[in-house]
């Protein structure tokens, strides 16, 4: 009979030899990061900040196939054999609508036959057009959130990943992930986790089960317009930024990096850029 100790140490080798990888999808630039889990917490392994050509991502014609891969294929081949991907979906091409909660009597087809037909006509598209998922409401709400993307996005970007023999573990919105961070990175813990990018903020509650979405820069351009967005003060908000910019009078600062006890020199020179993709790699991703 085999030892159950050496068949446990060697699962444990396997597990920690494994590099988990958050990559995130921005119009300009792809970051990721790889981290490994060891006996005292997670180690950074690598981070990447890759350019993307312009004109890559088109808004409103989808985005270039053959851009993407050009770009991915070269940080593909640094990957080691055993890795797990999460990908962060680009936010400008996700969609949130709200949805009047079903009767209660419903099945679950029927009621995911609801919620999927009423976001479809909310957006003027058919069902079939879409890949979507749903929060269930929060006690205060009697509304489900449907995130949304069309299915064309969706299948060319997995089309991408085979391509280069890339299988990611899970493709969602980059908001999702970060509820974990207010459990590793805050002796606090606020009302909403925020991080910034140029043209958007995504934002996540740390409420159990979590919420989250995102604002386009056009509906709140500072973070006092934020505030107002979230019905928050400043002072119930973690806020991380892709841009060099100071923190916000009163506001907390989310820095994902103090999920990691092990850092691989050298680090970004700025590393708020980096807060979703460090979500990505450690994180199990809230629904």
């Amino acid at each position: 009979m085999p030892n159950s100790q050496a068949n446990d140490t060697e699962i444990v080798i396997m597990v920690i030899s494994t590099w988990q990888i958050g990559l995130e999808i921005q119009r300009e630039t792809l970051r990721a990061v790889a981290v490994q889990r060891q006996r005292q917490g997670w180690q950074l392994r690598r981070w990447w900040q890759l350019p993307v050509p312009e004109n890559t991502f088109r808004d409103g014609a989808g985005y270039s196939s053959e851009s993407l891969i050009e770009v991915l294929a070269p940080w593909r081949r640094e990957l080691p054999l055993r890795h797990q991907l999460r990908v962060a979906f680009p936010s400008w091409r996700t969609l949130q609508r709200p949805v009047p909660a079903p009767d209660n009597r419903l099945r679950e087809p029927d009621r995911e036959a609801y919620l999927v037909g009423s976001a479809a006509r909310q957006l003027q598209m058919l069902p079939a057009q879409l890949s979507w998922d749903y929060a269930l409401p929060p006690q205060d709400s009697n509304a489900f959130l449907v995130t949304a993307a069309r299915r064309s996005d969706v299948e060319g970007l997995i089309h991408c990943f085979r391509k280069l023999r890339l299988f990611p573990a899970t493709l969602t919105p980059g908001a999702s992930a970060l509820p974990l961070l207010s459990q590793l990175c805050l002796p606090d813990t606020p009302r909403f986790l925020v991080h910034r990018e140029a043209d958007h903020w995504l934002w996540a509650t740390t409420a159990q089960p979590p919420t989250w979405g995102w604002v386009d820069a056009g509906q709140a351009e500072t973070f006092a317009d934020l505030c107002l967005h979230l019905s928050a003060t400043p002072g119930e908000i973690a806020l991380s930024s892709a841009l060099p910019e100071p923190l916000p009078l009163e506001a907390k600062p989310l820095d994902a990096w103090r999920a990691l006890t092990r850092l691989q020199p050298p680090v970004p020179r700025h590393g708020g850029s980096f807060t979703v993709a460090i979500a990505l790699a450690i994180g199990r991703i809230s629904r």
